[in-house]
């Protein structure tokens, strides 16, 4: 069975002093799959990184932004990836990377800041070690999608208001805004909705990937959080559509820890 994958990595959110362990699960997962697939593509879906260092959040907060500085950010970044993408050939593997919110930070910090235009750029300064290593990458700046064979993918749906798609109805939502399926992370929740319209030529789809990462943040400490935590595996079978697989945080411990 000819079998084309996007193997989709919801919102990560790496940052300095954290454990990376996740990353080494993975790769071994990433190994373990390339092996049964004609086509093969690693989508990461956004916020990969948290940007702490250029919080409008915590800007007035001295003693949270104390010891914060964008070169870590992108330093653990850029291990992460290391150890995600270690001894994967990159000709077997194409990279998207759909940009999120949480890295368009370096952009709304430049427009406060436009003397360092030019100087500041996660794609530039966290991606540079892996296309030098041959890797093609894609990059897909915050709001916008990359679309492959009929499906589209992005950080987050976004509405009329200009805002991204949040709550529990996030799938159903997305299906309003799009004509197409989509796949997408944000709310860090995992949901699929379906719908067929009248005449239409297909069922769209709309998936709404979780995250990949297992601390809690502050912010949500002590709260409710719903959080679907591991990794989703497309097969692109036919046109605007696909099968789902998951892989749960804990199941890819067990497995591959």
């Amino acid at each position: 069975m000819n079998k084309d994958l996007s193997l989709v990595m919801g919102d990560a959110h790496v940052a300095p002093k954290q454990d990376l362990r996740r990353f080494k699960w993975a790769n071994r997962m990433l190994h373990q799959t390339i092996l049964h697939a004609n086509v093969f593509r690693l989508v990461i879906i956004g916020d990969f990184l948290t940007m702490d260092s250029l919080s409008a959040w915590d800007k007035d907060k001295r003693k949270k932004m104390e010891g914060r500085r964008y070169q870590a950010d992108i330093d653990c970044g850029k291990q992460a990836l290391s150890m995600l993408l270690d001894g994967v050939p990159s000709d077997k593997l194409d990279i998207i990377y759909t940009e999120g919110n949480h890295e368009e930070r370096v952009s709304r910090y430049i427009d406060y800041h436009p003397e360092l235009e030019g100087k500041l750029s996660v794609e530039k300064d966290l991606l540079y070690d892996v296309r030098e290593q041959g890797f093609k990458v894609t990059y897909v700046p915050y709001k916008q999608d990359w679309n492959y064979r009929g499906v589209s993918f992005t950080h987050a749906p976004i509405q009329e208001t200009g805002k991204p798609v949040q709550g529990k109805q996030a799938s159903q939502k997305s299906l309003g805004i799009y004509n197409n399926s989509v796949v997408f992370g944000h709310t860090h929740k995992f949901s699929v909705g379906c719908e067929h319209r009248h005449n239409a030529p297909h069922l769209n789809q709309a998936i709404n990937v979780g995250c990949f990462f297992e601390h809690v943040d502050e912010y949500a400490v002590g709260s409710i959080t719903s959080y679907w935590r591991g990794l989703v595996l497309l097969n692109h079978y036919s046109t605007n559509r696909v099968d789902i697989s998951t892989l749960s945080m804990g199941r890819l411990k067990e497995l591959y820890g």
